[in-house]
């Protein structure tokens, strides 16, 4: 199995470059087409730069998939904003679906496109929380994604109501059309850094640290089992 871990910003992906080598020792730099990549060969893991937003995000993880037929897992792990009180800054979401909050059409009705998460996969990180704890909650719920930054309660109820998410973020309905189309299982993995009202930014700044750190966790612990 290849799994293709693909980050959305520079931060997130040097944050899980620090971890996987950790774990897996030194990768190897490699190009695959026109993004660049980590190999860790032992683990059977690339770890990509996917960029920021749904298309961007969606054009860069395509792109891979179309040079590496290979992969057999596509993973979307970054930070995201909390949808409910249920989840706290630091906890990890692992999407049981993505759910594209900003698209709307009348033709296709008032629910917005719903990506499932791969259930073997999920299955897989469930046994691993209920084997070993972690110092951090995981939660398994719907991931809200759509190119907005969300900084009020109103807002963040309303998405939360229109997807039943736990966490929203900008890239994964990006991922999860790629990896659909590519006929690839898909799964994307949050860790939360910030509420999602006040100020975002400076929490994003002050969390994504930690939060990535329990991502990596996660998606270890996937590739391990």
């Amino acid at each position: 199995m290849t799994v293709l871990v693909v980050a959305p910003i520079t931060a997130e992906f040097d944050a899980l470059a620090g971890a996987f080598g950790q774990r897996w020792g030194s990768p190897m730099l490699r190009d695959t087409g026109r993004v660049s990549m980590r190999e860790y060969a032992a683990a059977g893991v690339v770890l990509a730069e996917g960029g920021f937003g749904k298309v961007l995000y969606g054009v860069r993880t395509q792109h891979l998939l179309d040079h590496l037929p290979e992969v057999s897992l596509v993973v979307c792990a970054g930070v995201a904003g909390a949808l409910s009180e249920e989840v706290r800054v630091g906890d990890v979401v692992v999407g049981t679906a993505t759910v594209e909050h900003d698209f709307h059409s009348s033709v296709l009705g008032p629910a917005p496109p719903h990506f499932d998460g791969a259930g073997e996969h999920l299955s897989r990180i469930a046994a691993t929380v209920e084997e070993v704890e972690t110092p951090f909650r995981v939660h398994f719920a719907p991931i809200a994604s759509g190119d907005e930054g969300i900084f009020s309660r109103a807002r963040k109820e309303a998405i939360h109501a229109r997807t039943e998410g736990l966490a929203v973020a900008f890239e994964g309905a990006g991922g999860a059309r790629a990896a659909l189309f590519s006929g690839v299982p898909y799964l994307e993995v949050r860790g939360i850094s910030d509420m999602a009202e006040g100020d975002v930014l400076r929490a994003l700044e002050a969390n994504l640290p930690n939060a990535m750190a329990n991502v990596a966790e996660v998606v270890i612990r996937l590739v391990d089992a």
